[in-house]
């Protein structure tokens, strides 16, 4: 005959969801995004913005001027 401790130990520990707190879903952050070195193909300024690049090589972002007068 099986003991107790033997028969729990059977059942999977089902976990719980994790919750997130309101100060976490103010955050806003989101973790796939770093910062690149981006090269401006009008003017070929080097800049740095934030986005998801996963590319390969240097992306090709216009810069915050050119992007103005566009």
């Amino acid at each position: 005959m099986a003991s107790p401790k033997r028969n729990a130990s059977k059942s999977p520990a089902a976990k719980p969801p994790r919750e997130h707190t309101a100060e976490e879903i103010d955050n806003g952050v989101d973790h796939d995004k770093s910062k690149v070195e981006c090269l401006c193909p009008k003017c070929g300024k080097k800049h740095v913005m934030n986005f998801h690049w996963i590319g390969r090589g240097t992306p090709r972002k216009y810069c915050q001027s050119c992007r103005d007068s566009i």
